[in-house]
This record gives C-alpha cells, sequence and structure tokens, in this order.
C-alpha cells in the first residue's frame, strides 16, 4: 500500500480509539505512526538491498511496541496533555495498521524480523488502491468538517474500509477457483491469484508446473469485456485506456505458458551468485532466460512474473520502446569462463 493511503487510514483509525479531548494528538499521531514504517526506505542503499530488507525490521511486529513507544515519547513534547499509554495506543495502531495493509497486498511483508525473514502476503488488493485510499480519505475528511461527530464518522469509515478488505478477500478466494479451473495446476503446483490495478475485479493467474509458468489476466466481474485483438499501449498516455481490453471474463482468458531455460552451467553460475539469491528469496515466480552471446558469453535474465504487465509478454519478448517494464529484472553477463561481468536491473526495453 502507498505510503500517503497508509496514513490516511491509521489516522483515521487511531481516531476510533480515542475521546474528544484527544482527538487531534489521535489524527496526527495516527497518520505519523503510520507511515513510519516506510521509513526503511531511507535506509536502503540499492534496488538489491530493497528487496532484501523492505518491509522487515520496520514491519516487524517484533519491533513494533518499541517504535511505538519511541513515536509516543516524541509525541508527547507536543501532546502534553494526553497521557503516554493514549499515545503509544495511537502510535500502535497506526504501525499495527500498515503492516496489515501491506499483508493483504502481493509484495510480501516480513512480519517476525529479527527470527523469522518469511514473507507473507494474501494477494487480496493491489499495492495502490483508489478505492482502498477514498474510504479513509472520506472519513479523515468528514472528522475534521464535522469534529462533533468526528467518532461516529471514523468508526463509520474504519467499518467500510473492512468491509471493503472483505469483499477483496471474497473476490480473491473467486478469482483462485476460476484460475485452478481454466489452467488445472497439477496438485502440488504453486498457484496464485494477484489483484490488478484499477479494480477489484481484474486478476492475473499464476501457476509454476512441470518447468512452466503459466500466466492469465482475468476479470471476474459483470462488466467484463476484454478483446480478442487488444492493441498493446506505445505510450504511456495510452496505457490506461488498454486495461479492460486485456482482461477478459474467465471463459476467453489467454493462458500464456512461459519455459523455464533448461539447466546450464551459466544458469547455476548465475544462481549462486549472492545477488541473484537475495533475488530469487524475493521472487514468488522467477521466470529464467538464458541466451548465448557471440565470443562464447551467456546472457541470463531473471524476472518475477508477479509483475507481469498486461500489455505485454515477459522481458525478452519486448520489442516497444519508452515503456518501463516490471519494475524488479535482473540480469547477469557472463564471459566464456562462465565468470560475470555484468550485474545490474534492467529498467527499460533499451537497456536489453
Amino acid at each position: 500500500m502507498d505510503t500517503i493511503t497508509h496514513g490516511i487510514a491509521g489516522s483515521v483509525l487511531s481516531r476510533t480509539a480515542s475521546e474528544r479531548p484527544s482527538a487531534r494528538s489521535a489524527l496526527l499521531l495516527g497518520a505519523v505512526a503510520a507511515m513510519f514504517p516506510d521509513a526503511d526506505y531511507f535506509f536502503l542503499s540499492g534496488r538489491l538491498d530493497y528487496l532484501a530488507n523492505h518491509r522487515s525490521w520496520s514491519h516487524s511486529f517484533v519491533y513494533m511496541p518499541l517504535f511505538a513507544l519511541g513515536l509516543a515519547l516524541l509525541a508527547r513534547l507536543v501532546f502534553r496533555r494526553t497521557k503516554l499509554p493514549i499515545l503509544c495506543l495511537f502510535a500502535a495502531i497506526g504501525i499495527t495498521s500498515h503492516i496489515l495493509f501491506d499483508w493483504i497486498t502481493s509484495f510480501g511483508t516480513m512480519f517476525f524480523v529479527p527470527f523469522s525473514r518469511t514473507r507473507y502476503s494474501l494477494d487480496w488488493v493491489f499495492i495502490l488502491d483508489p478505492i482502498f485510499t477514498c474510504i479513509p480519505l472520506a472519513g479523515l475528511i468528514g472528522s475534521l468538517v464535522f469534529p462533533a461527530r468526528a467518532g461516529r464518522i471514523a468508526r463509520t469509515s474504519a467499518a467500510l474500509l473492512g468491509l471493503y478488505i472483505a469483499f477483496c478477500a471474497v473476490l480473491h478466494h473467486r478469482a483462485l477457483e476460476v484460475w485452478r479451473a481454466l489452467d488445472r495446476p497439477p496438485a502440488g503446483a504453486t498457484i496464485a491469484a494477484l489483484p490488478q490495478f484499477l479494480s477489484p475485479f481484474r486478476w492475473l493467474g499464476l501457476s509454476e508446473e512441470n518447468g512452466e509458468v503459466h500466466a492469465a489476466f482475468f476479470d471476474i466481474g459483470p462488466f467484463a469485456r476484454g478483446s480478442d485483438h487488444p492493441q498493446p499501449p506505445m505510450r504511456i498516455s495510452q496505457l490506461l485506456g488498454s486495461l479492460s481490453d486485456y482482461y477478459p471474463p474467465p471463459a476467453r482468458a489467454r493462458i500464456q505458458k512461459f519455459r523455464q531455460a533448461p539447466e546450464s552451467p551459466a544458469l547455476q553460475a548465475t544462481r549462486a551468485l549472492p545477488d541473484v539469491q537475495i533475488y530469487l528469496a524475493f521472487a514468488r515466480f522467477p521466470l529464467a532466460t538464458v541466451k548465448p552471446e557471440p565470443g562464447g558469453g551467456t546472457v541470463v535474465t531473471w524476472e518475477d512474473l508477479r509483475f507481469l504487465p498486461w500489455f505485454a509478454g515477459p522481458w525478452r519478448t519486448d520489442r516497444r520502446e519508452g515503456l518501463r517494464r516490471e519494475p524488479f529484472v535482473y540480469r547477469v553477463r557472463l564471459d566464456a569462463a562462465g565468470r560475470p561481468i555484468e550485474r545490474l536491473f534492467v529498467t527499460s526495453s533499451e537497456s536489453r
């Protein structure tokens, strides 16, 4: 979930736990505390560090009480009339809401650092969801405009937000059922239905089985239409207009099948690199592409198909210029002796 939405939601949720004399501190401290976990960004040195450590220590329930106390002590300097335990409560609500609202997305959150670095994700809500944002935003505005009824407004907003999350959870369950019926993955296959941009009815089905990753975009809503021949966007301005064309109803969904690169010395050498191990610890549906180069060298590209854009296939098939592709595509170039001579994230078609 984006940081601003976290702040808005944390402010409203903290207000539900406050009486009127402490309303101001609840709104402000709840917002600051809810945005605080994303401060880990300022301690990360690059993209690999981001993959390894974003949503770790600052998103851990283990450290949450310490952070809540620290923020409450700072807030006590401003809100001298509000008791410290009350400020701790507001800060704890804000931080906890951030952790839980990241959990319902697909990125993965490490709840129990430093004891475990296991990532948890429910895949219910897309990381940027305008409906999710607007519900607490309306509650926050209402609380500020009508202070006499702010508590009731905040509680109503929180309840509506909970209902929307539950609605998305139900749709996720339905999307998983649809995907299983479409792809018929064998027992033991890794499968997921991932929420998509701007609609809780749009999903990306993914499954990994027998050396292949299968993917399909589909819409389980009542107004799904899709297109048999969708036209890929050539410019950023065309992206949103192409959305509905690429999400047909399940009966017309097209399953794409991506074959994993066969085992080879180059692939094994790349997989053993510490930076690639960080990438693979993060990725849930990694796809490896191995391409020989003149002179005996090899290029190995890793991509996590969770971030497969609706308008194109995997990285190696993209021939358009000017459109950014998946945010996490990692490339290793090996020389003829199998030594890495280049390791970097690829960010555009021109960087191929």
